[in-house]
């Protein structure tokens, strides 16, 4: 899924806030967030944890059930279908929130969709390689990625993100790599030599959705377009791509083939993708990013718990002190971000004019990258952000 961009808007309106499971949700005022959290009481609270919850935790067991026990998902099927009904979705949203039509050109959308295109194509292809469990882990290490494009602009990052990046990548290495052969599950084909090739192809899907956040990110700050209106176009585009290639390759014989066997999957999978989004946003708008990436880590481990129990992957000692390695990485960096947030920024004294209407509030260049949720964050955001700025 999990991942992916989002604007830079200050509002905390639901039509602020980009969509599309591929590309994350975007960055909200600290005022408005409070404010907006204030308002919203326990039940719509109750009703977004088990909303996210409920929709992707199905959406993974369908997706695990799918490409476990020697089936196999073609991918441009899958693509062509979940797609579709994101941008119905989608386009469905757009009018009901009535979103203004975008500013953004056709040609950057375009680079948009192939971009979450790759991301999808390459994250499902690697379920042929490797288990369920490795490819939620696997994209926990998004910050690998993330920190090399934001030190080739030019950003620097506190020891300790390194540091923690490490970890992250310890405790699933091990877990990946220290399985038994006779492990369970029924997919005892994908501990073998290929299984480096799945692992190849999760870190491509990772750069994918880095190039994906960051295009979108530039995008954002000069364009307008609405989340429900990005969502729309982006899978639209990637709908009209995967039918391209099916006639490109000669699959469309076999795309009909694949529907009439996988059909309910796909829909369900896309159902249940597209929803979890619509409750992603709502989470944002009501209660602030910092809620919704508490949800998300929530709900990637009960994934994983859910995956091992109900499909029976085996673990053994080793994968089992890699996976609390990695967990405890993830929460660990989710608890610094937090730590940070509440200590109330040094607000400047505002500048003495002798005139007093003269005087200027002054307010920062940036706004902290911490409001983002999990799926958009640099995933290290206190990164230095001077180059950006001069940048803007």
């Amino acid at each position: 899924m999990s991942q992916v961009a989002e604007s830079k808007a200050g509002d905390v309106e639901l039509a602020n806030f980009a969509p599309h499971p591929e590309t994350p949700p975007p960055k909200e005022n600290h005022e408005t967030s409070e404010s907006s959290s204030q308002g919203s009481g326990p039940v719509w609270l109750a009703i977004c944890f088990f909303g996210i919850m409920g929709s992707l935790i199905c959406y993974g067991m369908v997706l695990e059930y799918a490409t476990s026990g020697g089936r196999k998902l073609h991918e441009l099927s899958l693509i062509l279908v979940t797609s579709s009904i994101y941008a119905v979705v989608g386009l469905t949203f757009c009018h009901v929130q009535e979103e203004k039509e975008t500013t953004v050109p056709t040609y950057k959308l375009a680079v948009l969709a192939v971009t979450s295109m790759g991301s999808t194509f390459t994250s499902v292809c690697s379920l042929r390689y490797v288990i369920f469990p490795v490819q939620v882990l696997a994209k926990s290490c998004k910050p690998i990625p993330v920190m090399i494009m934001g030190a080739c602009m030019g950003k620097t990052y506190p020891l300790k993100k390194y540091l923690n990046v490490a970890v992250i990548v310890l405790g699933v290495a091990m877990f990946m790599g220290m399985g038994d052969k006779n492990s369970g599950g029924g997919d005892d084909d994908k501990s073998g030599p290929m299984m480096y090739f799945g692992i190849a192809l999760l870190f491509l899907s990772l750069c994918f959705d880095g190039g994906t956040g960051a295009y979108e990110d530039k995008l954002m700050s000069v364009e307008h377009v609405g989340p429900f209106t990005l969502m729309y176009n982006i899978q639209k585009g990637k709908a009209i791509l995967a039918f391209m290639m099916l006639v490109i390759f000669n699959e469309v014989q076999y795309f009909f083939q694949m529907v009439s066997e996988t059909g309910p999957i796909l829909a369900l999978l896309g159902l249940t993708g597209a929803f979890g989004q619509i409750f992603i946003f709502v989470t944002i708008a009501k209660f602030g990013a910092l809620t919704c990436a508490l949800i998300g880590i929530a709900r990637k481990i009960t994934t994983l718990i859910v995956s091992i129990l109900f499909f029976g992957h085996k673990l053994n000692w080793a994968q089992t002190v890699g996976l609390a390695i990695s967990i405890g990485a993830m929460i660990f960096n989710f608890v610094d971000k937090t730590s940070k947030k509440k200590k109330p920024p040094a607000t400047p004294l505002p500048e003495v004019a002798e005139n007093p209407d003269e005087t200027k509030e002054q307010k920062p260049l940036l706004e902290d990258d911490e409001d983002l949720p999990e799926s958009e964050q640099d995933a290290f955001p206190d990164a230095n952000a001077k180059d950006d700025v001069e940048q803007r």
